[in-house]
């Protein structure tokens, strides 16, 4: 059967839109300024190496937001700290710590630091000599075997860790066929939906929940869990779990650490040899107990988070009311700098406005709409930033996969929004999330930016950042195609989330197309093109 090209599939899909001739020379300019003139790895040192990790609500974060504004302004920007929320509490580690004390009759005492993290929102904990128990309970009734043996314990919440053997590579490109496939996907179905659970997944979600309040009654010291990365080193370690209430919960609206008056146990992410090995030897019946020492510092001096938002002002009298924006979020989690997820992103929007700022200052006119860039907050815990930007300014949209119930007094103001959040890898292309008419746009754009390497356009959708937030809202929303690398094999959400792992030639491309791709979407005649817009019904229809 004969495959359609790339190209093919928009011929097909696209109407026609109105053809616009491209700005070659500041294609060029850009892809120089931020290429060869580039200042990209400096700004992702700052952000990851001086910062830190930006923990939403951490003085980090505070500190890596001001720093943001500082730079903008210092380039000749306008910019500022947008405050939203309200968030919860931020959270911060003074000190962290598990040693292992394997006795018995059949093995020689030693001990065993162990390598783990503890999850973010945990509390305080501390123990000397706390004996370790396998909690192996998987029916309600098991509960009954353990009932009064877990106080002041350790337990380890799950069996033997599957370890890869690591017979190919963490790290790869998309070849030639992957971003064939990617370009040949369907049109995605139109529509907003939200998350669905299946019956037997509800289940297992409210399990979970019965098992983990059970060790909370008990008065388990802390809780261990190996870290799903099997076996390449890295630890992936995220929010600490809050028991939802029984009811008939589900997973998008269980409770959260970070909300004021929740509790929970310590609990940590191992790394997976360390963990198996306990488990081997309790099954084995030798006797283990541990040392906890975890610190830790609660903020809750205010419970408001901020967004960066810098802009370049329009200068066209018609068009400069309109927006275009580029952006990617600066929070992350706590066990790396967060280098990869999105320091990258951040430094590739900074050095986009960089570069646009140069070029605009030596051509003595700005863009004819106004380019604005956004560093948004709170992603990791659903994208709350951004999602409260979209809701103050364009549409009132109640929560996550629902259409939007109100249309804001900028709604028809914004004409595009571009996002990078996948890595460190380079651009190869863009989704154009089921937006036809967007997609037929993107085309002359990538042939003017000349490189072999992105020319991909698929109308199918992604998910999973901030583009989401505005693509609900009825608004054009767009995330890039990036290369892969070893993000979700092994820096995604890691302690190896660091800038050592930040790739600076895919990096300076990354920013020399956004940046193209903000400058031509400024200067476009007309506002960008729409999806169907669909409104949430009025209540007590169907």
């Amino acid at each position: 059967m004969r495959r359609f090209s790339a190209l093919a599939l928009l011929v097909v899909l696209a109407p026609a839109v109105q053809a616009q001739a491209v700005d070659t020379a500041a294609v060029s300019f850009l892809r120089a300024e931020t290429g060869d003139r580039g200042m990209v790895m400096e700004h992702a040192r700052r952000v990851t190496d001086v910062n830190g990790p930006r923990l939403t609500g951490s003085p980090a974060l505070d500190r890596a937001e001001r720093w943001a504004v500082e730079q903008f302004q210092a380039w000749g920007l306008e910019a500022e700290l947008e405050a939203w929320g309200p968030f919860g509490r931020g959270w911060s580690v003074e000190r962290s710590s598990l040693t292992a004390h394997v006795e018995g009759d059949d093995v020689t005492e030693h001990n065993l630091p162990l390598i783990a993290i503890s999850k973010a929102w945990s509390p305080d904990a501390s123990a000397r000599g706390a004996e370790v128990v396998l909690f192996d309970a998987q029916t309600d009734a098991d509960f009954e075997r353990y009932r009064g043996r877990l106080r002041g314990r350790v337990v380890l919440s799950s069996p033997i860790a599957e370890i890869d053997l690591g017979m190919e590579a963490l790290a790869h490109r998309h070849d030639a066929q992957a971003l064939l496939e990617m370009a040949n996907r369907p049109m995605p179905e139109a529509g907003n939906s939200g998350r669905s659970y299946p019956p037997a997944a509800l289940e297992r979600y409210r399990f979970a929940q019965r098992r983990l309040a059970f060790l909370l009654e008990e008065g388990t010291v802390a809780i261990l869990e190996p870290s799903n990365t099997t076996d390449d080193g890295a630890l992936r370690v995220m929010a600490a779990q809050v028991p939802a209430p029984e009811a008939n919960g589900s997973p998008l609206d269980r409770p959260q650490p970070w909300q004021a008056g929740r509790t929970t146990a310590a609990q940590f992410v191992v790394l997976p040899v360390h963990y198996n090995r306990l488990v081997r030897l309790l099954e084995a019946g030798e006797r283990v107990t541990m040392d906890v020492d975890l610190a830790v510092d609660w903020h809750d001096g205010s419970d408001m988070e901020a967004n960066v938002i810098a802009e370049i002002p329009g200068t066209d009298p018609a068009l400069r009311d309109e927006v275009v924006m580029i952006g990617a979020h600066l929070d992350s989690w706590h066990s790396g700098t967060g280098a990869t997820d999105n320091a990258a992103g951040v430094a590739v929007v900074m050095e986009a406005a960089r570069a646009l700022q140069t070029m605009y200052r030596n051509r003595g006119e700005g863009p004819r709409r106004t380019i604005r860039f956004g560093l948004w907050t709170g992603e990791e815990q659903g994208l709350f930033g951004s999602r409260a930007y979209v809701n103050g300014r364009y549409a009132t949209v109640p929560g996550y996969g629902q259409p939007p119930t109100a249309l804001g007094p900028e709604h028809e103001r914004l004409s595009a929004y571009f996002n990078l959040d996948n890595g460190s890898g380079r651009i190869r292309g863009i989704y154009a999330q089921g937006n036809t008419e967007a997609a037929a746009i993107f085309r002359p754009w990538l042939t003017a930016i000349d490189d072999s390497t992105a020319q991909t356009i698929t109308v199918a959708n992604t998910g999973g950042t901030d583009h989401l937030s505005f693509d609900a809202a009825g608004l054009p929303g767009f995330q890039f195609i990036q290369d892969p690398l070893a993000y979700g094999a092994q820096t995604w959400h890691t302690h190896l989330d660091t800038f050592d792992h930040l790739s600076e030639p895919d990096l300076e491309q990354a920013a020399g197309v956004m940046a193209v791709f903000a400058h031509l979407a400024a200067q476009r005649d007309e506002r960008f093109p729409r999806k169907p817009l669909q409104m949430a019904e009025p209540t007590g229809t169907r």
